[in-house]
């Protein structure tokens, strides 16, 4: 009879235990090599556009004031505020485990994320590309 009890005891524990793995993305998956057909200086916002469609956000830098210098003509001139792409591609992975009174539950948030500067005439300035989502696929 402590056999059957034992057996269903452990039955009841492997019922009462619950494993739930998932992966949330958000936005579009950032395409690394078109990064490289972008050149400062050369590619226009509308080069920008067609390579990577519409951005997550915009933004404008604020405008930088000029700074005196103390020999004359050497004051650093003043920028207008240029424009900034945003685009953001966001992994959620999630991992929960359950057994009885015990729960694990763990998160990581990986996200690709590519900037683009343009100068006031809407010309690429300067690119920034930081990428975590590659990275953990790879091990």
């Amino acid at each position: 009879m402590s056999t059957q009890r034992l057996l269903l005891c452990s039955l009841g524990c492997v019922l009462l235990a619950g494993c739930a793995l998932g992966t949330q993305r958000f936005g579009r998956a950032i395409d690394a090599e078109r990064i490289a057909s972008l050149e400062v200086g050369v590619s226009a916002k509308a080069d920008v556009l067609r390579l990577f469609g519409p951005p997550t956000a915009t933004s404008r830098l604020p405008v930088v004031a000029p700074v005196e210098s103390p020999a004359p003509g050497l004051e650093a001139p003043s920028e207008p505020d240029p424009e900034v792409f945003v685009y953001e591609y966001r992994e959620d992975r999630e991992t929960f485990f359950t057994a009885i009174l015990y729960t694990r539950f763990r998160r990581d948030v990986l996200a690709d994320r590519l900037m683009v500067f343009f100068d006031a005439s809407d010309v690429v300035r300067y690119v920034a590309f930081a990428q975590e989502t590659g990275a953990q696929d790879t091990e």
